[in-house]
């Protein structure tokens, strides 16, 4: 396979490394330790500043402080602290030198009272999660909220994009080192997030609104205390809980998206509640509609039939309607209190938002490549698609901080989305096989989600360092489908200005899921569970510990769902039948015209694989320690976990059970090798898994209407092993700066794919096992301030951050592979990955100017079979640009997201070669969403 990598931005990466390297091996660091005079007491959360050089840190737990990367020369050291003599010393540092610095500071003379200062490690900033990546002893990357506030991201999908070897996918979905969804595992505040979607095993990013987050980490490689289940990385998203001091905060913000804004917009009917994402109750089943068994069973002439349909509301058209500017309105509080010496904080946040989005999609189908005929590639059918959707999204979240003291904490957080999305798809072209006309094809839906994320721990202090953590945690999730509408039309002969209403409607023999169809879908699911870990300090050396814990999951699904078509029973005449076709739709439909003698009669097709039940219950247990020795510190130990997985439905013929209950030993190693403070080398081993998810193993089939193509599980998936390598090398010149270079390399047993299986025409995916696969690459990461390069100036306020991967793939699909190549690369896996951000930050005028590129490389979107070939993504460049000014206490935020308006652009390899660029390779669908222009005002009242 040839692989096309952009060369400029990693040659500039290396030229910038280079001259950050040299900037860097000429400065000085400074060390040293801060006591009371004459009683030698610690002095924990005093400040150390050098104000010449804009560097700070603060006293540790054992006194000590250390400042890295500060210019030569002569310089002032301060050191205060409330209720001390701030004091001072002015020493000369030498280029390279570490010098050190013990100093004791004076209480005041003055009559204060009693103060209690209770210093709480800060999480959120750029150099508390470089401290935290540094300090971890696993593979890992990371972004603070810090980092975060200076984007224009706007939920945590968007912020993910940011991290080294991680795409999105979507716009919600994301892929770690060229791994797709299904191989990573999320953790909300250390408890593993539910799956949002119905049909993959995947957590949508987009769920979570940037503002509620303190700080994102994506450990690479594994460690006993991490779940076991995943390959490209395991996520934690961690929530605000602490306040930092008393604060009302109100938001409001409006967003305008090119070729979408005050353009027309199509939907159908929808309930008064749609504004707060869930239907009222319109679009469902009526609760005295016969039941499944029941409309199989009775003819479809019969009174009962007739008054079934008449049921159903007649809601088949669309309205023409102006979308507005997206709109959000947020309301935060953050309060702080004390009950005797117990301190309480709470931030909760309420955020309500609406936007549109329109964009014209075309969508192409062609006939196998004759290789005799170079130069001729037929066109099996050529759509366009008018994509018009709504989204209503209320976000709340609370979460409760209880400090008892003496190392004492208690944390409850609560977070809750609801979401409804409206999406009408009006689809218009020819299909040269059958040649009835000119095509008009809908689909008109709406799904709500409700999800509910809910996490209690505790962290306390044992015999003066031995440390005890406790989770118990659980989750919600309700997604209701209901009157999901697919129904096709055609205009004889073919003229595309032809009046919507002379449009003919396609009615079927018997009941499918795209001619005049109405889809319900329900799924509940619940999960709950419970974990603690021990941490004993072995010795003088805090480095030096043995971790102890458990962890309990239960999982819990129910899902249904029910479908029926309108068709015309075979003893109606022809011209009946040609006169109801001919309808327009805001009538076609109406109680009127569904008759047990003369009229549409409703059919229901639903089947007993299309609702299932499932269940995972997993029990894990593990033990590490980390030895340091001399400048190496090693960290191993082993996970065990018992998964026992089940799921019941049926097909037509015979009941589908599946119960799995699988035993996974899970040994991990990772080693730390300290050159020096600045750098160090890490080097890591671990097993672990990838099970099925609930969907690949149900044999539920649905029709996918925007790749007309139709989706089934299979219940005999076997659990994917994974053996993970990783090898980084670290250098961190100054707080806040990293430089990283890194390699890995996994090998898969069993992998699950996503494969095209031959059935009709039309394509239909599946789930298998492939036999084996493997997957390395390279990554490298720097964040750079020029501060210490430009003393002064516009120079001295800039600051960058890099970073790119490169991955190789294979797959082997092994006996499976007879309708399809054996051999090729992973599915959704990219050769490259590049992200680059680069911040102006004048803290004077309180003004942020921020610039954020992100490039893909081309990847397998859908694998083909003998009759389709693969359709890949081509790679896609995106440019966000984001301005923050603040007065007093007005914040203004103003952006622009994807600038460039870059196509998304979907192409067969048509002549199967591997490289879908060629010119031979056909465009399958593309489109673009258009640049979104964001304005936000907020106000601070404290």
């Amino acid at each position: 396979m040839r692989l096309i990598i952009p060369k400029v931005p990693f040659i500039g990466a290396v030229f910038i490394l280079l001259l950050s390297l040299s900037a860097y091996s000429q400065n000085a660091d400074i060390k040293g330790k801060l006591v009371k005079v004459g009683t030698q007491d610690i002095l924990l959360g005093a400040t150390v500043s050098i104000p010449d050089r804009n560097l700070m840190t603060t006293v540790d737990s054992l006194g000590q402080f250390k400042i890295n990367g500060i210019k030569p020369g002569k310089i002032k050291v301060v050191f205060s602290n409330v209720s001390f003599e701030t004091k001072t010393y002015v020493i000369d540092l030498l280029p390279g030198q570490l010098y050190e610095l013990n100093a004791e500071m004076t209480q005041k003379g003055a009559e204060l009272g009693q103060i209690v200062v209770n210093a709480r490690k800060k999480t959120n900033t750029v150099s508390a999660v470089v401290a935290e990546v540094k300090n971890s002893k696993e593979v890992v990357s990371g972004i603070s909220k810090q980092q975060i506030a200076v984007s224009q991201d706007n939920n945590a999908a968007q912020v993910m994009q940011r991290v080294p070897g991680v795409t999105i996918m979507e716009n919600r979905f994301i892929m770690i080192r060229g791994l797709n969804e299904r191989y990573n595992n999320v953790l909300m505040n250390d408890v593993v997030a539910p799956s949002t979607e119905v049909d993959k095993r995947t957590f949508s990013f987009d769920l979570i609104p940037s503002n509620a987050l303190d700080r994102m980490l994506v450990f690479k490689s594994a460690s006993p205390d991490n779940p076991g289940d995943f390959a490209g990385g395991v996520i934690k998203l961690y929530t605000n809980y602490v306040v930092e001091k008393p604060f009302t905060e109100i938001s409001l913000g409006f967003g305008f998206r090119q070729n979408t804004t005050f353009g027309d917009f199509y939907q159908s009917n929808g309930s008064p509640t749609d504004v707060f994402g869930f239907d009222n109750g319109y679009r469902s089943l009526p609760g005295n509609f016969p039941s499944t068994n029941r409309m199989q069973t009775i003819s479809r002439t019969s009174l009962e039939r007739e008054r079934a349909g008449k049921m159903l509301v007649n809601n088949w058209d669309v309205n023409l309607s102006q979308s507005l500017p997206d709109a959000k309105l947020g309301f935060s509080i953050g309060r702080k209190f004390s009950i005797g010496k117990v301190k309480i904080s709470n931030i909760s946040t309420f955020d309500i938002s609406q936007s549109f989005q329109f964009y014209k999609r075309d969508f192409f189908r062609y006939f196998e490549y004759d290789p005799t005929r170079p130069d001729i590639v037929d066109q099996r059918f050529a759509y366009q698609d008018k994509v018009y959707e709504r989204q209503n999204r209320i976000a709340v979240m609370s979460n409760f901080g209880i400090n008892f003291g003496k190392g004492n904490v208690i944390r409850f957080t609560n977070l809750f989305n609801q979401i409804g999305e409206n999406e009408t798809n009006i689809r218009q072209g020819e299909d040269f096989i059958q040649t009835l006309g000119w095509r008009r094809h809908y689909l008109m839906g709406y799904r709500s989600r409700s999800i509910y994320s809910g996490q209690l721990e505790g962290s306390h202090n044992i015999a003066k360092r031995d440390k005890l953590k406790w989770v118990l945690g659980g989750s919600l999730l309700y997604e209701n489908e209901p009157d999901l509408r697919r129904f096709r039309t055609y205009a004889p002969g073919g003229n595309t200005q032809t009046p919507k209403d002379n449009f003919i409607m396609i009615t079927p023999p018997s009941s499918n899921l795209f001619d005049a169809s109405r889809y319900y879908g329900k799924l509940n699911e619940f999960s709950i569970n419970q974990g603690a870990t021990f941490i004993k300090v072995l010795g003088a050396d805090e480095k030096k510990e043995l971790k102890m814990g458990y962890y309990l999951d239960y999982r819990y699904r129910d899902f249904s769902s029910r479908y029926m078509s309108f068709l015309i029973p075979g003893g109606i005449g022809a011209d009946r039948k040609s006169q109801l076709e001919s309808l327009p739709l805001r009538s076609i439909f109406s109680s009127e015209n569904i008759s047990a003698t003369n009229g549409f009669a409703v059919e229901e097709g639903t089947r007993s694989q299309d609702s299932y039940e499932a269940s995972n219950l997993l029990t894990a247990g593990y033990v590490s320690v980390s030895l340091p020795f001399k400048k190496y510190t090693f960290s191993g130990g082993v996970r065990i976990e018992n998964n026992i997985q089940t799921l019941s439905s049926a097909t037509e013929t015979r009941p589908v059970e599946v119960n799995n209950p699988i035993l996974s030993i899970l040994p991990s190693l990772n080693i730390v090798h300290a050159f020096s403070e600045k750098q160090q080398l890490r080097l890591g081993y671990g097993r672990t898994v990838n099970r099925p998810e609930f969907r690949e193993l149900a044999p539920f089939l649905f029709y996918d209407y925007k790749l007309d193509a139709a989706r089934v599980g299979n219940p005999n998936l076997k659990t994917a092993t994974i053996d993970n390598i990783d090898l980084r090398y670290e250098l961190y010149p100054r707080q806040g700066e990293t430089v990283s270079l890194g390699a890995f390399y996994k090998y898969f047993s069993n992998p699950i794919e996503n494969i095209n299986i031959i059935t009709t025409e039309q394509p239909q995916f599946t789930y298998a096992n492939a036999s084996f696969a493997y997957n390395y690459g390279a990554e490298v990461e720097f964040r750079k301030s020029l501060n210490q390069i430009f003393p002064t100036g516009f120079f001295n306020k800039l600051s960058f951050v890099f970073n790119g991967t490169y991955i190789f793939s294979e797959v082997d699909l092994g006996k499976q592979a007879s309708a399809q190549k054996r051999v090729r690369p992973l599915q959704g896996q990219s050769p490259y990955i590049i992200n680059a951000v680069a911040n102006y930050m004048n803290t004077q005028r309180q003004l942020v100017v921020s610039l954020a590129y992100n490039i893909f490389g081309s990847r397998i979107y859908a694998v083909g079979d003998l009759n389709n070939p693969d359709i890949h993504e081509l790679s896609r460049h995106s440019l966000d640009v984001t301005i923050t000014k603040k007065f007093n206490k007005i914040n203004v935020k103003a952006g622009i997201q994807d600038l460039l308006n870059f196509p998304f652009r979907f192409y067969q390899d048509t002549d199967r070669n591997g490289t879908p660029w060629d010119a031979i390779d056909r465009n399958i669908f593309s489109f673009r969403r258009g640049t979104l222009f964001n304005f936000s005002i907020s106000y601070l009242f404290n």
